[in-house]
């Protein structure tokens, strides 16, 4: 009796434990590409592949969750959120379980990380929906704050916490975290919601050939760029033919919606003017993060020959003073409209990306402080801006609509930033390279001495290093540039209406 007890699915539905449970997922999503992409050359080691092999367990793990994070929204009204979590959770923790006992067998680790993409991609589309659902309005802010925590939680908090597992535990813990987690899920959300009946009529309406072209459109957009830069671009009939194959079946999608009623991906959400401007805003979040989730990072490995370990304080600043901002901007949620908060978020990255500008080969941990701190609160303050514009400003019934959508802003449009920006670094440090190296004269007092003290290598290593700083100056020259954009959309929202979140003060009488 309790045994059957422990494992039978509750009878009523309880919104604490709810919560928990999609949350830890939406953690857990962020956190584990986080882990596996910061522990990826010791990886490769660990598996016996290549820069290329490697490479594409990274495009299994991110480009499955594509499919699921597109179709959940609809699925979770016609089969209920229990099933959608309860499975692919179990799931998770199976397939991340077993990944380390394959490391040699290359086709099966290639599997594995698509079935964990797969199941991943679950939990994000479901946090904000479930989680107001399961909360009184007068707690929003705090569900909305808890889910733009995620983002700081896994990428920042996850990178250095990537090279303490590698370097002092074991690398088969980057994937047994999620294994032991994936259960716990499973068993949260098996006690917090209850079964619900699958609506058959809704299963056998559902536009199937419109998903399988939105779906299969968007993974091979994301297989081209997410793999570009690595294979060349435009060189490689790759790269162009699974973007010019995956933008042609979107298109057909997007025009199928069009035309077709109640097809998937309807647009009927994109006719409100602040929705498909959020929309695009967080589509350029991608960019907007790349200082502590690249820019610096990257940086400070280059200057000082660091590991991820090495390098995460930098990241644990940033994870720490997002934690620290987050009542603050909860706070001023509760007093000003979303796009309030977004515009002052947004300047903020801003003069923070015009502060990057200013790095020189010396910088280390302790010069980015300010700039680390800056970020943070900016992109705490932003994003909380962003969610609410999102839930005051959104129709319920256009809900699953747009759920079907908002995965190119979560997973798609993130790797295309980080591609641009590594690209972008790349063609900077080369141009430089080129540039600083005219300006060394041979026969020079200046070059003669330093040939004479570190050779020719010693010359050629300086030129490269400043390279190398003046490619970042351009990185954050590129974030600063996105943040004016970014800014500029957002002064044309408009206010949001009445809402439980922060209701609009009443003017004074007389």
């Amino acid at each position: 009796m309790i045994r059957r007890s422990l494992f039978a699915n509750t009878p009523h539905a309880r919104p604490v434990l709810t919560v928990v449970a999609i949350f830890l997922g939406a953690v857990l999503t962020t956190l584990q590409g986080r882990l596996f992409s910061s522990a990826l050359p010791d990886l490769r080691g660990q598996f016996g592949l290549d820069v290329l092999e490697a490479a594409w367990l990274g495009t299994a793990l991110n480009g499955a969750q594509l499919v699921t994070m597109s179709v959940v929204p609809l699925l979770a009204t016609i089969i209920g959120p229990t099933r959608i979590l309860v499975t692919p959770s179990l799931c998770l923790g199976f397939a991340t379980l077993l990944i380390p006992a394959f490391a040699h067998n290359y086709p099966m680790l290639v599997l594995l990380h698509a079935v964990a993409g797969l199941c991943m991609g679950i939990y994000l589309p479901l946090t904000i929906s479930l989680g107001l659902r399961s909360v009184r309005p007068r707690l929003w802010l705090v569900v909305m704050a808890a889910y733009s925590l995620r983002v700081s939680t896994g990428m920042d908090a996850g990178y250095g916490a990537s090279g303490f597992l590698v370097e002092e535990v074991s690398w088969h813990w980057v994937y047994w975290v999620t294994a032991f987690i994936g259960p716990l899920i499973a068993l949260l959300a098996w006690k917090a919601m209850p079964l619900t009946p699958v609506n058959r009529d809704q299963w056998r309406q559902a536009d199937w050939a419109g998903m399988a072209l939105f779906c299969t459109g968007l993974v091979l957009i994301f297989i081209g760029i997410e793999s570009a830069e690595r294979l060349g671009w435009l060189d490689s009939g790759l790269v162009v033919t699974a973007v010019a194959g995956g933008a042609m079946l979107f298109f057909a999608a997007v025009v199928r919606a069009v035309l077709q009623p109640n097809a998937f991906g309807d647009l009927s959400a994109f006719g409100h003017r602040n929705i498909l401007i959020c929309l695009v805003i967080a589509c350029l979040f991608g960019v907007l993060m790349t200082p502590t989730s690249l820019l610096i990072p990257t940086f400070l490995a280059q200057m000082g020959d660091l590991k991820p370990m090495q390098t995460g304080s930098a990241t644990l600043i940033a994870f720490a003073a997002y934690l620290a901002a987050t009542p603050l901007a909860v706070y001023l949620a509760r007093r000003a409209e979303p796009r309030l908060l977004i515009i002052c978020g947004l300047i903020v990255i801003a003069i923070t990306a015009w502060l990057g500008t200013h790095i020189s080969h010396n910088w280390r941990v302790d010069q980015f402080i300010t700039i680390l701190i800056m970020q943070s609160l900016g992109e705490s303050i932003m994003l909380i801006g962003l969610i609410a514009a999102f839930v005051t400003n959104l129709n319920p019934q256009h809900g699953v609509a747009l759920g079907a959508y908002v995965s190119i802003a979560r997973v798609l449009m993130p790797v295309m930033a980080g591609t641009i920006m590594s690209t972008w670094l790349r063609m900077a440090a080369d141009t430089s390279y080129a540039s600083l190296s005219a300006f060394v004269q041979a026969g020079e007092p200046l070059v003669v001495e330093r040939i004479r003290s570190s050779g020719l290598n010693g010359i050629a290593s300086v030129i490269e290093r400043e390279s190398q700083v003046i490619a970042h100056i351009d990185g954050f020259h590129l974030v600063f540039w996105a943040s004016l954009l970014s800014l500029m959309l957002a002064v044309l929202l408009r206010s949001s209406p009445a809402n439980p979140i922060a209701p609009p003060v009443q003017a004074s009488a007389g």
